[in-house]
């Protein structure tokens, strides 16, 4: 595997302006719309994109101000491929969602009542972030930091990820989920085995509906259990016509440091540990989407592209800062949507008849920067009973992703047993007594010796 954190694959050869060493890629001048990509977004960005607005909701906001989050977030996201130029499929830092959730849980401030004092930490945490992004960017230290971290110490951080995500829905969510109890297990079940099953995968490379199916990631569970939920009165629709701006003056005077004021010191002490665990589950995210893109360079020497991994740190740190100063949601602003960037790097690969230009796809995935989806009243109506459902498998899916990662790191069996022990801590404890767990373990249990085994 690459690891480097600057690839160069020649020099970008698509149009666009160029602003400092991001590209401005115009929809429609620069962008060509590509009809199958962009129904495939519609939809499945359908699927999940107010799959935040039960996160909101659980931190005191209304479903309004929930659905203005949603839109800000998801605004800035699809910013990533067209006006920064990143030819990745961005997304959430999703693994850590989990985690954030669980300390502020923790904290008691995750019981639907708002405070101000939340999302005061929730803009330390971002400002953070965002000055991590901008060093790591500026000066290329993110792969010596990221080498620094112990094997155990990085499984623990992911398999944190895995049981916080399980725990939130197996146990915090479990009244929500038993609202909708064979809706829920139906999407959960169909999800797990399109998503993870080895079977499934078998019978894909035989049989190329189900690998399309496959190719969907949670859509074809979610559809069919929203189906099945509505036959059996699990959930009822009340949909309303017209179009609606989100209320995003209300959630700026809500949740913006520049209206609520901004984070005490003790705040920024208290954010350090979940801020670097959440940009060791970035960095992860941007070599996956390295690793993807040179395999499918070799496929398309047409099209040159220029993946700057200190470029990409600078891109996502700027949308984090923007996010910041409207509605600060740590860890809505990532670098990579792995399922998304995958479908659209194999259908680049096949060739220019296909999709002439990699930004044509991605461009046409994130609707063209478009954002109808979170003003056409009928389908945020549609989606309003179905959120807590996308919420569920968004981290049903992050729970088993994360497992299968952070399995795979430890070498030893000193580090496995430390891995878990650290993401018992993090998850049920705080994030800095799990660090410094972890710390202690990396160095007194397992050894610092640098050895493979």
């Amino acid at each position: 595997m690459n690891t480097a954190t600057n690839t160069e694959i020649n020099t970008t050869t698509s149009k666009g302006i160029k602003w400092g060493p991001f590209t401005l890629r115009i929809p429609f001048i620069h962008l060509k719309l590509r009809a199958g990509e962009f129904f495939q977004g519609m939809v499945i960005s359908g699927a999940t994109a107010f799959a935040a607005v039960p996160i909101a909701m659980g931190l005191g906001l209304t479903f309004e101000e929930g659905v203005a989050l949603s839109f800000i977030a998801g605004t800035l996201i699809g910013a990533g491929p067209i006006f920064f130029g990143e030819p990745m499929a961005p997304g959430w830092v999703t693994p850590a969602v989990p985690i954030v959730i669980a300390a502020f849980a923790a904290k008691g401030q995750f019981t639907g009542v708002y405070d101000p004092e939340i999302f005061k930490f929730m803009a330390a945490m971002c400002i953070e972030f965002t000055l991590l992004l901008f060093i790591m960017g500026i000066t290329g230290w993110g792969k010596k930091l990221i080498e620094i971290i112990p094997n155990g110490l990085k499984a623990g951080i992911i398999l944190g990820a895995a049981l916080a995500a399980f725990y939130q829905v197996f146990v915090t969510d479990l009244d929500k989920l038993m609202i909708q109890p064979i809706s829920m297990t139906l999407a959960i079940s169909l999800c797990v085995i399109t998503t993870f099953s080895e079977p499934f995968k078998k019978l894909a490379l035989k049989n190329k509906f189900v690998q399309i199916v496959g190719s969907l990631g949670l859509l074809p569970g979610f559809v069919l259990a929203a189906l099945v939920a509505f036959l059996l009165n699990e959930v009822t629709f009340d949909i309303e016509w017209g179009f609606r701006i989100p209320d995003v003056v209300s959630l700026f005077n809500r949740t913006s440091p520049l209206a609520i004021g901004f984070p005490s010191a003790d705040m920024y002490v208290e954010a350090l540990p979940l801020v670097i665990i959440g940009y060791t589950l970035l960095f992860g995210d941007l070599i996956t989407g390295t690793e993807v893109l040179n395999d499918a360079q070799t496929q398309r020497p047409d099209e040159p592209l220029d993946v700057n991994l200190d470029r990409s740190h600078l891109s996502v740190a700027m949308r984090n800062f923007l996010g910041l100063l409207v509605n600060p949601f740590f860890p809505t602003q990532g670098a990579l949507w792995t399922g998304v960037h995958v479908v659209v790097a194999e259908r680049w690969k096949k060739g220019p008849k296909e999709m002439p230009s990699i930004f044509d796809g991605l461009g046409s995935y994130y609707l063209m920067g478009i954002p109808f989806l979170y003003v056409t009243l009928p389908f945020i109506t549609l989606m309003k009973p179905l959120m807590q459902m996308a919420l569920t498998l968004t981290l049903i899916l992050t729970g088993f992703a994360c497992a299968y990662v952070a399995m795979a790191i430890p070498k030893k069996n000193s580090e496995m047993a430390s891995a878990l022990l650290i993401a018992v801590f993090i998850t049920f404890f705080s994030a800095w007594i799990g660090l410094i767990i972890g710390i202690l373990l990396s160095i007194f249990v397992v050894g610092t010796d640098k050895d493979k085994v």
